[in-house]
């Protein structure tokens, strides 16, 4: 653990340095440690867990879970109206026997 304490203690120093130059990238802002091979990703140097930095990604995440929450209801109102059809031409097919 110490290790990686001094490990991201330095990492901390270059995040400042950057901020310092100009340089802006999400991790920084955030104080986020990169992780190798992964632009969007970043290590948080407290509770030690991985944070995805990419907003158009979780953006198009929540756009696309609201599609098919939206596409259930739908499914769910149609089989809704479908049953009240099927009520109604039993009451006229009851009516039209008598």
């Amino acid at each position: 653990m110490e290790d990686f304490e001094a490990y991201a203690r330095e990492k901390e120093k270059v995040i400042l340095a950057r901020r310092d130059e100009g340089e802006v990238d999400p991790r920084d802002e955030k104080g986020l440690i990169k992780v190798e091979d992964h632009k969007h990703l970043g290590r948080d140097p407290n509770s030690n867990c991985i944070v995805n930095t990419d907003t158009a990604a979780y953006n198009a995440y929540i756009k696309a879970r609201e599609q098919a929450r939206l596409k259930d209801l739908n499914v769910h109102e149609l089989k809704s109206e479908i049953n009240e059809l099927k009520d109604m031409l039993k009451v006229l097919v009851e009516n039209s026997n008598k």
